[in-house]
């Protein structure tokens, strides 16, 4: 008898998983092809839930509802190949599939409420024009574009066409077709088990981690992700930091990594920096009164922590636990000085006014005494006197040099006190943008009126004649060397404006360019610009869109004011604030939003608006660090090169951001790889990695930032 038939005898070997797979289409009928339907009654009988059961065959032979015994094995078992290089093309924007569809298809939902009801001529002429969106084919103008699609799919002539009809008009254009998509659908399908359209940020994790390990064993360990990437890559994918990731954002993170990476990552992007005024780049606020002491004062009580004693659940008192300024909480349990005056001055409860007029008065004698509280922190005998060093330290920082105090020179800057106005920080910034031969839009952004403030100071740093500045260290950004100028100017519809946003009113929006007036209330609308001359208007957010693209596309400086009334109509929450337009990814911009009142946990005072899919918004938690940032005057006054290095983590997160979203793609895209891995799951769900998903909720930004905004923002 041969050895291996004595093993056999000795110790039965369990029939191979071929062998089971064979069994099964023996048992359901002796043809090749078994109906999915009674192939899943099948797998149901051996012990597989039917839940996994529907999730393996919807990625098996998807086209058909008949599974061959090859395909099925296939799938399962699939053969050892021999690593084959496949030729890469260039995957366009208007021609790629999966984000072309899922594109249109989301936008067709916008619109209309129900699948039959159609989109009109105007609508679909109004979104492709806005969001600058191509369509295949030969014709340029978007006029004759969706012309041309309505004299082909509207064929009962009443001026709508259905999802249905311009799907079968796109295919017809040969989409290209990408294996990514099938791997991407494959994987997305198995993972979503309830069928809801979401997979759970912890399946996914596992998931990740899996295909990870697949990439290093088979040689492609560049593509691996670490736990940390792979948190972050979910984050990426979800919107509302709610765990729930849908395929269609799952499919526009691939459109945008194979984007993103198609360029090289030495080249530097075009600069879009937003940037908010007081508190911010300036330490003066007009509207409250403020002087510099002040101010800081204001500073160094948010950055001082300690415990609150409390009487009857009332705060009475705070006492100073970590001698050491810093912008996040050092210890669990301690909270600055500012969350106590916060807490010990709270606002009264609206119900007990009948009249707004009486209930604001209530207000503004809160935030009168709040910050009256603040501004005497380090003053003798009050808890933060140990750091009045400190603030005598960040007063001289903003002193202009003493031979030029009161000088014609700083007059003629506009500086006619002591100290300067734009933080040297900001200033310095600016100048090395310049050294290091930047392409960049300069945007101020405020709520307040005093914008022409800083014409004169901006002027004399681009003319190179800043009091600051010695002369031998002369840097210009006035366009006297042939390169753009970065003067601030007003009075002309290319470099000063004003938005206009009702939140409360289907969330209209409107930019008014040429003038920074606005009204008082959002009950004036846009008829306040009527009868004002040289303004132009752009009504509507996606015309807003449209022209604020624009404007981010030119090497200027740009002073924008933004409406107060809108963000406190919306009990001043990021979707009344100051929006902001921005993509998946764009490798060739950079947008960044410098303000003293972002948080890591919420956007608070910005808006960052979904460019392509309104009304959808994006989260703190994908944006923080890259497109965002909490300006910390703590920082920026101490530390002249503050946001040079912003800029410069910012430039890295955004670059680590790319190679993540690369790598998925590559994983992703790797149809027999996604496959082997989930042929492994057969008769089990993804089981659990070593890696835990940690929400954005629980990270170190989120738990250790500030609890409430330095400055009250005033309009």
């Amino acid at each position: 008898m041969r050895p291996e038939s004595k093993e056999l005898e000795l110790e039965p070997a369990e029939p191979t998983p071929q062998a089971v797979v064979h069994q099964i289409f023996s048992n359901c009928i002796p043809e090749t092809h078994v109906c999915k339907e009674l192939l899943g009654e099948v797998l149901t009988q051996i012990g597989i839930s039917k839940a996994d059961a529907d999730a393996l065959l919807s990625v098996v032979n998807s086209g058909s509802s008949q599974v061959s015994y090859e395909d099925f094995v296939k799938f399962v078992f699939p053969p050892p190949k021999e690593q084959v290089v496949r030729r890469r093309r260039k995957m366009s924007k208007e021609v790629e599939e999966p984000f072309l569809i899922s594109y249109f298809r989301r936008i067709f939902q916008k619109l209309v409420h129900r699948d039959d009801e159609g989109v009109t001529k105007k609508q679909l002429h109004e979104v492709l024009e806005s969001f600058e969106m191509s369509l295949p084919g030969e014709t340029a103008e978007t006029a004759d574009a969706v012309a041309h699609i309505f004299d082909e799919i509207d064929h009962n002539k009443d001026e709508r066409i259905c999802w249905d009809e311009f799907q079968k008009w796109l295919w017809r254009w040969n989409v290209q077709h990408d294996e990514s998509e099938d791997a991407a659908r494959s994987l997305f399908t198995f993972l979503d088990r309830n069928g809801d359209g979401t997979i759970d940020a912890q399946e996914m994790m596992d998931a990740l981690m899996l295909l990870s390990d697949f990439e290093c064993k088979n040689n492609h360990s560049s593509l691996a992700v670490t736990h940390a990437e792979a948190g972050q890559i979910i984050r990426d994918l979800d919107p509302d930091s709610s765990g729930g990731i849908e395929y269609h954002t799952f499919v526009e993170v691939l459109h945008a990594s194979r984007k993103g990476h198609a360029h090289p990552s030495n080249e530097r992007p075009h600069l879009v920096l937003n940037f908010d005024v007081n508190n911010t780049i300036v330490m003066l606020d007009s509207a409250t009164g403020a002087d510099s002491k002040g101010l800081i004062a204001m500073v160094l009580s948010n950055s001082a922590w300690g415990s609150i004693q409390y009487t009857d659940g009332l705060a009475v008192s705070w006492t100073c636990q970590h001698f050491e300024l810093c912008t996040e909480q050092p210890k669990p349990g301690l909270q600055t000085y500012t969350e106590f005056v916060v807490l010990r001055n709270p606002f009264p409860d609206k119900k007990d006014f009948s009249e707004k007029t009486a209930l604001r008065a209530a207000n503004e004698k809160v935030k009168a005494q709040r910050r009256s509280d603040l501004w005497a922190f380090t003053d003798p005998g009050m808890p933060g006197e140990v750091f009045r060093h400190e603030l005598e330290q960040m007063q001289e920082k903003l002193l202009l040099p003493e031979d030029v105090r009161g000088s014609n020179q700083a007059a003629d800057a506009g500086l006619t006190s002591e100290a300067v106005q734009l933080l040297p920080s900001f200033l310095h910034f600016l100048r090395e943008l310049k050294r290091q031969g930047r392409s960049f839009t300069l945007i101020f952004r405020t709520f307040g009126n005093d914008l022409p403030k800083l014409q004169k100071e901006i002027e004399a740093l681009c003319q190179g004649w800043h009091p600051l500045f010695r002369k031998e260290d002369i840097v210009v950004l006035d366009g006297s060397d042939g390169l753009p100028d970065y003067r601030m100017q007003f009075g002309s519809v290319d470099s000063c404006g004003t938005f206009f946003r009702n939140p409360t009113a289907d969330d209209h929006m409107a930019l008014v360019m040429g003038s920074i007036e606005q009204p008082d209330s959002i009950e004036k609308g846009v008829e306040f610009w009527d009868d004002k001359e040289k303004v132009v208007t752009h009504e509507g957010v996606h015309q807003v869109f449209k022209h604020y693209t624009r404007l981010s596309s030119q090497k200027r400086t740009i002073a924008l004011r933004d409406f107060y009334p809108g963000w406190a109509a919306v009990g001043s929450t990021s979707r009344g604030g100051k929006p902001v337009f921005l993509g998946r990814m764009d490798p060739g911009e950079h947008c960044i939003f410098f303000d003293d009142h972002i948080g890591p946990d919420d956007p608070h005072i910005v808006d960052p608006i979904d460019a392509h899919l309104w009304p959808r918004r994006f989260s703190s938690a994908q944006l923080f660090g890259v497109h965002l940032v909490r300006a910390q005057p703590l920082l920026s006054i101490r530390d002249r090169d503050y946001f040079v290095k912003c800029l410069e983590q910012c430039e890295a997160a955004r670059m680590a951001k790319l190679e993540r979203w690369h790598k998925l793609k590559c994983m992703v895209a790797d149809l027999e790889g996604v496959r082997k891995v989930l042929s492994s799951f057969l008769y089990t769900a993804v089981p659990r990695q070593d890696a835990t998903f940690r929400p954005w909720s629980g990270s170190r930004d989120v738990i250790r930032c500030q609890r409430v905004p330095t400055f009250a923002e005033e309009a």
